[in-house]
């Protein structure tokens, strides 16, 4: 039996579900046009003041518009997004999901000690694993999963345990084939 202990924070909460949301094509697209287009439009508009009525102050101007868009925007929607989510989360909700956690790996199902209480799950529920620098996430729906914050980890060996997951879940997936 594999045990790890970690402290999960809401910085950690945040992270996955702006994970959940980078992958998103509405977020892409709108990230892709204030990154690039807008900034593109703005630069041909500068150019155009450049070349056509030669006034360089004016055209210096717009472009550094155009750069100011495409760099300070798209963080502008980044801490846009974390304010949505943050509010999504009650008080309950936060003290309910935040805290210290044990988690333990058993033959047939893995246990997790939360704030909330405890709670066992089988393998055969445990979806995937996907490993992020900071964060481990297990998946067991679409759109939720246990989050393993790297840097919270107060005992144990995070990628021991991930190998181990991940070997418990291939064990799972082999054996229903």
């Amino acid at each position: 039996m594999t045990e790890l202990k970690y402290t999960l924070e809401e910085k950690d909460l945040l992270a996955f579900n702006e994970y959940q949301f980078k992958d998103l094509p509405s977020i892409q697209k709108g990230l892709r046009r204030n990154q690039t287009i807008i900034p593109g439009i703005i630069s041909a508009v500068a150019l155009f003041y450049f070349f056509y009525y030669q006034d360089l102050f004016s055209a210096a101007y717009i472009a550094l518009v155009g750069v100011a868009w495409g760099l300070l925007v798209p963080i502008y929607i980044r801490r846009n997004m974390l304010t949505q989510i943050k509010k999504q989360y009650t008080d309950e909700d936060r003290e309910r999901l935040l805290g210290d956690y044990t988690m333990t790996i058993k033959p047939k199902h893995l246990v997790e000690q939360s704030p909330g209480g405890e709670s066992t799950t089988p393998w055969s529920d445990v979806l995937r694993i996907e490993v992020t620098k900071n964060h481990a996430f297990i998946y067991l729906d679409a759109d939720s999963a246990l989050i393993l914050p790297r840097k919270g980890v107060t005992s144990g060996n995070i990628a021991a345990f991930v190998n181990e997951m991940d070997e418990r879940i291939d064990a799972v997936d082999l054996a229903e084939d």
